[in-house]
């Protein structure tokens, strides 16, 4: 009953109706169960997607004081802190997360991206790298994996994975797109030209592929500038 009292809590300050739910969560910390703590972290995300996010916080950190192995809630406050910004404090979680849940590849993309962000850039392909050996048939992973490394300025690296994002993803843009920049920085042009193609045959309004094509027709001795931040 006592449960149920707080999900409507919950419910309530999601809609704006209670301003004290840390509070009634604190309380509650006699009640270390991993399904209570799961309810939490629903009602905790019905907080932030209404705006209240620190309150949404607090809850979440509560419930990890009263059940710490409770994967969704870490998730869950992960994932809210990377939505405001806080890099830094979102992979931390996501490294608890990876501690307690190895071979995760969610989790490492999204620690990947979060050390990326903030500019650890080896690491951040480190990670990636795990999430792709992990989940070997998501072709974002290596779309991802091939764009970092052009932006590193490793086109070699870059080829490897593009040619994998193709292979798994066959039907994305961008892959054929990473492909293609990786091919014309390692000097095979025409290559390069046909990914362009290819790009385009799926995305004929692709403005990269367009002005990729152009620039390859135009100047293909010159490096291409790559939609992808460089160091």
């Amino acid at each position: 009953m006592k449960r149920a009292l707080l999900l409507s809590l919950l419910v309530a300050s999601a809609l704006g109706a209670c301003a004290t739910l840390s509070a009634v969560v604190a309380s509650k910390a006699r009640q270390p169960t991993i399904q209570f703590t799961t309810q939490i972290a629903a009602g905790a995300q019905k907080l932030f997607e209404s705006g209240q996010r620190e309150e949404a916080r607090s809850a979440l950190e509560d419930a990890l004081e009263i059940a710490p192995d409770n994967l969704i809630v870490r998730r869950e406050l992960a994932m809210q802190l990377a939505a405001s910004g806080q890099t830094e404090a979102a992979a931390e979680q996501f490294r608890l997360v990876l501690e307690a849940s190895p071979r995760d590849a969610g989790a490492a993309r999204k620690l990947a991206e979060m050390l990326y962000a903030a500019g650890d850039r080896e690491n951040a392909i480190t990670y990636l790298r795990l999430a792709c050996d992990w989940e070997p048939g998501n072709g974002m992973h290596w779309i991802t994996l091939a764009s970092w490394l052009l932006g590193m300025d490793d086109p070699n690296a870059a080829l490897g994975a593009a040619r994998k994002s193709v292979e798994m993803a066959p039907g994305v843009p961008e892959a054929h797109l990473a492909l293609g920049f990786s091919l014309w920085e390692t000097g095979d042009v025409d290559g390069a030209k046909k990914s362009f193609v290819d790009a385009l045959a799926l995305d004929p309004d692709n403005t990269t592929a367009q002005g990729a094509l152009a620039g390859l027709s135009a100047h293909p001795e010159h490096f291409p500038q790559l939609p992808y931040n460089r160091l």
